[in-house]
C-alpha cells in the first residue's frame, strides 16, 4: 500500500486544470534546474503561504546515507517494500517530532512502543536525534524490515535544499490563492530540469 500524504488541504470540486510546457507559473520556470525551483518555492512561503513541498519517489533503503537529510523533512514514512498497516509515519515541526502514526491510523506517543531510552522515537525528540535513534531501532530484531523503504515525502521549506530532490520526477504543493479556492501545483522534472507544470484548481 502506498502512503497517503497528510499535508495537503482538503479539496472538493476540480474547476480548472492547466498544463504548461513553456513559460512559468508563480516564478517557477520551465527548463529551470531543481535547486533554483526550490529557492523559488521557498520564496512563495512568504508571498503565498506555501508551507511545504511533497517530493515523489524520494525513497531510500540505506539509512546511513540519510544522516544529514532526515532533519530536512517534515513527513517521513518507514515501511516494508510491499507496504503494511504497521508502517510508521513521522511528522516533524519546529525541529522536533510532532506526530507518530502507524499506517492503520493508530496514534503513538513513541515507536516502538515497548522500547526504552535511545531505542525509541518519542514525541518531542529533536530532529537531530532522529538518525541515531533509527539506527538503534534498526538493530533490534523484528524491526529491520521497517527500513526497507525510507520515504522522505514532505520537504520542510525552512531547511536547506536536499540535492537528492533533483532525482525526483515530480514535486507538488497546494495553497489557497483566494477564499474557497485551492491551487495544486505539480512540477514535473526530467534530468533535474523542469519539463512541465500542471496547475489544478479546486473549489
Amino acid at each position: 500500500m502506498d502512503p497517503e500524504l497528510i499535508t495537503d488541504p482538503p479539496m472538493s470540486e476540480l474547476i480548472s486544470s492547466d498544463s504548461l510546457s513553456a513559460g512559468s507559473h508563480l516564478g517557477l520556470g520551465i527548463g529551470t534546474e531543481a535547486i533554483k525551483i526550490y529557492e523559488a518555492i521557498q520564496g512563495l512561503k512568504a508571498s503565498q503561504g506555501v508551507s511545504y513541498v511533497n517530493v515523489v519517489g524520494n525513497t531510500s533503503s540505506d539509512l546511513e546515507s540519510l544522516v544529514q537529510r532526515l532533519p530536512l523533512y517534515q513527513y517521513i514514512l518507514l515501511d516494508e517494500q510491499k507496504g503494511t498497516d504497521t508502517g510508521v509515519q513521522l511528522t516533524l515541526a519546529e525541529g522536533r517530532i510532532a506526530h507518530i502514526y502507524l499506517n492503520n491510523g493508530v496514534k503513538l506517543s513513541q515507536w516502538p512502543a515497548n522500547q526504552n531510552g535511545e531505542s525509541a522515537v518519542r514525541m518531542g525528540d529533536k530532529a537531530e536525534e532522529l538518525y541515531q535513534k533509527l539506527v538503534n531501532i534498526h538493530s533490534i530484531k523484528g524491526y529491520a524490515s521497517k527500513f526497507e523503504r525510507i520515504m522522505l515525502l514532505t520537504k520542510n521549506l525552512s531547511t536547506a535544499y536536499d540535492p537528492a530532490m533533483a532525482g525526483s520526477s515530480q514535486w507538488y504543493f497546494a495553497y489557497a490563492p483566494a477564499p474557497n479556492l485551492i491551487e495544486e501545483v505539480k512540477i514535473n522534472f526530467d534530468n533535474g530540469l523542469v519539463s512541465a507544470i500542471v496547475v489544478n484548481r479546486y473549489q
